[in-house]
Parts: C-alpha cells; structure tokens; sequence
C-alpha cells in the first residue's frame, strides 16, 4: 500500500503535519509506502504533478489532505474508488480561493505564484460534488476553523466518518492526538 499526503495551499512537505505523519508511519508501519509530495503552487501544474506521480505507484492508494490538500485527496480517491483521511478539507475552493487572484507566496518556501482564472476554472473543472461511497472518508475537523465553516463542512459531508474537536483552528492543531484512529481508519496492520 502506499499512502499518499497533500498538504495544503501555499505550503510545503515539510509542514509540521505532513512531517508528524511520516515520522509516525515510518515509525510504526515501515513496510507502508508513504509520499509527501512538494505539490506544484500553480493548481495547473499540481494537477499533472499529481496525477502523474500517482501513476507511477503499484497497488493499493489512499489519501491523506489537509485543506486544498483534501481537495486533492477527495479527487484522486473518488477516481480510485479509495480511503481518503481529509483535515478541515476544502471541497469547493475554486469558490473560496478567488481572493488569491494574482501574486501569492508559499508560506513554507518563500516562493512567489501567481493564481489566475484558469487555475480557478483548474479546481471547478475537477471538482467533486458529491461522494460516490462516504464510507471511504474519515474527516478531522475543529469547529475553530477560521477559513472554512463548520456547518459547510457537516452538510458537504454528510454520511462521512468524522472526528470533530471543539476549538482549534484551520490547521488542526489536535492533529498529533488522531495519528491511531487514522491508521485504524485506513486498516494499516503493523508488520511482524
């Protein structure tokens, strides 16, 4: 199996838990395959990044997101028909993100981007409007998330696994406290 990790929007691998979760993994199921990809800043590009790199891995899939990352994630495990783990997830950022139109900077690496309309059109045109199995989905959500509202989240996800701390903020700061239930979740068996 591999397990696939998206962080989210102008971030990087190196977020605090994308690393939490690989050290985690590595730690207690070595034989899984775990990719923490740089995702492209340009939602173009991270389309084909992504669905190549997807690709090019033999076997089981599953998907890990946080915010636009679980965007990622809900598109490439509806397409796999495969588990998705997605923290305070955006489902329909092509919505939220207009007020990223023109110049950003990725918060991780510093590097300038620009976000134009056919990005936008990019996350309309692969969007997910509705989850063909919500069994295949577990969301970590807390209800301080200052970017995405809680009632969206519960009606967008409806018939999905959830877990929901009170409190917190966007980047899910209980994340650490959850690494068990989303190993349990993904039916991860430690190796003998």
């Amino acid at each position: 199996m591999t397990i696939f990790y998206f962080h989210g929007f102008a971030s990087s691998a190196q977020s605090t838990k994308a690393v939490v979760f690989k050290e985690y993994i590595n730690e207690h199921f070595p034989q899984i395959k775990i990719v923490v990809p740089d995702i492209a800043n340009k939602i173009e590009d991270s389309f084909i990044q992504l669905k190549q790199l997807i690709k090019q891995e033999a076997g089981n899939k599953c998907f890990i997101g946080s915010s636009l990352g679980g965007f990622y994630a809900s598109f490439f495990a509806e397409q796999l028909n495969a588990k998705a783990v997605l923290i305070n997830p955006a489902s329909t950022p092509y919505l939220g993100m207009e007020m990223y139109l023109g110049m950003n900077t990725n918060h991780a690496t510093n590097e300038e981007f620009e976000i134009t309309d056919e990005d936008l059109q990019c996350l309309k045109t692969h969007n997910v409007s509705s989850l063909k199995n919500p069994k295949n989905y577990l969301i970590l959500h807390e209800t301080g998330d200052e970017v995405i509202p809680s009632q969206y989240t519960f009606d967008f996800y409806q018939g999905c696994y959830f877990i929901v701390r009170s409190g917190g903020s966007h980047s899910f700061d209980s994340f650490a406290q959850h690494l068990q239930s989303i190993t349990d979740f993904l039916q991860l068996s430690k190796s003998k």
